[in-house]
């Protein structure tokens, strides 16, 4: 059986749907076939002396695949996914308006109506 170090996920808003490894770039179904088959084995180096196995994990709306090593019940594969870029955003505030003005336009458009 061969064995498969994960270096990376990609993923979306329904979770991972691509395993970046050492040898190659498989999807997560063909994955989670290999493992269910006992052809290939995944893990995760989450130390340099701790490897971690990557398991295929069945649930509700299908299978995915899991990997701890800190102990928690938290699916920590999520951590190795690509990060976003992100950009700074500059917030610009409003004028407020005139309360005159908005007084004049609510009467204006409620009459309309």
């Amino acid at each position: 059986m061969t064995e498969h170090l994960i270096e990376y996920v990609a993923r979306d808003r329904t979770g991972i749907t691509t395993v970046v490894t050492t040898t190659g770039v498989f999807d997560v179904d063909t994955v989670i076939d290999h493992i269910r088959a006992g052809h290939a084995g995944y893990y995760v180096a989450a130390d340099s002396w701790k490897r971690t196995p990557v398991r295929s994990m069945s649930f509700i709306g299908g299978s995915y695949l899991f990997a701890n090593w800190d102990g928690t019940k938290r699916n920590m594969l999520h951590d190795l996914a690509f990060r976003m870029p992100t950009r700074a955003v500059e917030v610009v505030q409003q004028p407020r308006r005139s309360w005159r003005l908005t007084r004049a336009l609510r009467g204006l458009f409620s009459r309309a109506a």
